[in-house]
């Protein structure tokens, strides 16, 4: 989840699904990981290139299957991982290919994220 505070808005207006809020920052810091959705979308009516950040898996799915979000189309989805989920001590952004569930944990799910360059990251806690 992502943190912001009332002094980080910068503005706020009315959209046609909702109050849109300007930010000028979110805290990631407690993420192990979260999402970059990238696509073609409606914005304020206009058809065009839209990005997201998200935090969970299911939000991703519900974007990539139309359920939520102004996306038409999702391109690209990048996986942000924390330092500690990507092990150089800093943020890393990596292009997902896949993301699959752990056998056995079902009812649980623990996500396995596999990158276009063939790495393997888990949702499981650090």
């Amino acid at each position: 989840m992502f943190v912001t505070y009332s002094s980080n808005l910068q503005g706020q207006f009315r959209a046609p699904e909702s109050v849109r809020m300007l930010w000028n920052s979110a805290d990631i810091s407690r993420c192990e990981y979260s999402f970059l959705v990238e696509g073609v979308g409606l914005e304020d009516g206009a058809m065009g290139p839209v990005a997201h950040v998200v935090s969970d898996v299911a939000t991703l799915q519900m974007m990539r299957a139309g359920e939520q979000g102004n996306f038409l189309i999702v391109s690209n989805v990048h996986i942000i991982l924390s330092p500690a989920k990507s092990k150089q001590g800093s943020y890393a952004m990596e292009l997902l290919s896949e993301i699959r569930i752990q056998g056995g944990t079902e009812s649980s799910p623990v996500y396995e994220f596999i990158t276009k360059a063939g790495e393997v990251y888990t949702s499981a806690p650090s």
